[in-house]
């Protein structure tokens, strides 16, 4: 049905929930500045096995704590399923995460990408540590194009129908025709009326001064050890060459050695 679900309006979740728990074999699901919380039906959705297929998850600034990551981890720590193909992980901008909510993470084996900025972390630099030996990953100095949210985008042969559920509900919270006119005739006679804003659901990002930019990868092994295979290879080969010019020179100095003791031999003999 769908390949990638992006869920930027929360409004269109808290009004089509039990459909948007009905899509299988997801890759991508963006949940971010959803406000979740984790208590939401959805967040316990997201261990079920419908969603084991999901390889990428955004859950920037969703009111997350260490409660709900111990929630969302618990069948991949206890029983090796649910978000088990879990690659790449944004849980910033969630300020009640802190260093025993990252411990819960340690189960998710196949992590190639995290995101841990503007969490509440204690201590940072042991908490890099631990990702770094226990995950793989390095701590990444600039912003990792895999957290872009504009690259997961609702993708499928249901999308038209997700985007009639988006306009729908932007048709129910917009202002009545009425009201409107009750508006319109208000600045006619001058009188100040209070303004409203277009209700819209913007991404809230919170201080990461604190802990800076909390960015992680895996590096590729491949390039990393090519050199050093090549320089063993080369090692190898000098060493082999060695051996055959040390027993080709003890090969010699044998053969001399005979042929002089045989001619000695020779010499005695003639003597007689």
């Amino acid at each position: 049905m769908l390949i990638t679900f992006s869920l930027f309006r929360y409004l269109v979740i808290s009004e089509k929930l039990e459909e948007i728990k009905s899509f299988r074999e997801l890759t991508c699901l963006d949940l971010s500045c959803c406000k979740l919380g984790d208590e939401h039906e959805l967040l316990e959705h997201l261990t079920k096995e419908a969603l084991s297929s999901v390889t990428r998850l955004l859950l920037k600034d969703n009111c997350l704590s260490d409660a709900g990551l111990r929630k969302m981890t618990a069948p991949v720590r206890v029983m090796k399923r649910g978000l088990e193909n879990l690659s790449v992980l944004d849980l910033s901008c969630n300020p009640k995460i802190t260093d025993v909510g990252i411990g819960y993470l340690l189960s998710f084996r196949k992590l190639n990408c995290l995101d841990i900025s503007g969490t509440g972390l204690k201590d940072v630099k042991a908490v890099v540590q631990r990702i770094q030996v226990q995950l793989g990953l390095v701590h990444s100095k600039v912003p990792l194009k895999e957290f872009d949210h504009s690259t997961c985008k609702t993708e499928g042969w249901a999308e038209q129908t997700i985007l009639q559920w988006e306009q729908l509900v932007m048709e129910a919270i917009k202002p009545k025709k009425n009201l409107q006119c009750r508006r319109a005739a208000r600045h006619f006679y001058g009188k100040r009326c209070r303004i409203e804003e277009q209700v819209t659901c913007t991404l809230v990002e919170v201080e990461t001064k604190a802990t800076g930019n909390l960015q992680f990868y895996k590096e590729k092994t491949q390039n990393c050890h090519a050199p050093l295979l090549k320089k063993e290879a080369a090692v190898s080969h000098e060493l082999k060459k060695n051996k055959k010019r040390v027993l080709a020179e003890q090969e010699t100095e044998r053969t001399s050695k005979h042929m002089c003791l045989t001619m000695e031999d020779w010499d005695l003999l003639n003597s007689y």
